[in-house]
């Protein structure tokens, strides 16, 4: 399993989101986790779970949409790599 993070920026639900450069192209997708901060008094961090679906190989969708301040992690299975091997 791989984990990257990465802000995509702001991504309106469906629109396609690119894995960051020399990420290792996706086989199967696992989950995602977006993290946003909103800064105020106080400061807040939110966490979602949006779905992720794969359109390619380095291209993801979610059901959410992202902001400028969201940190997208992205858990999945990179192609070729086996599991519980």
């Amino acid at each position: 399993m791989r984990e990257v993070t990465w802000a995509p920026g702001a991504v309106v639900s469906p629109a396609n989101i690119d894995l960051p450069a020399n990420s290792p192209p996706i086989g199967k997708v696992v989950s995602a986790r977006a993290n946003e901060l909103t800064e105020g008094a106080p400061n807040t961090l939110t966490e979602s779970t949006p779905t992720p679906t794969k359109v390619d190989e380095d291209t993801i969708t979610l059901d959410a949409d992202t902001t400028a301040s969201t940190l997208l992690t992205l858990v999945y299975s990179p192609v070729g790599e086996l599991v519980g091997v």
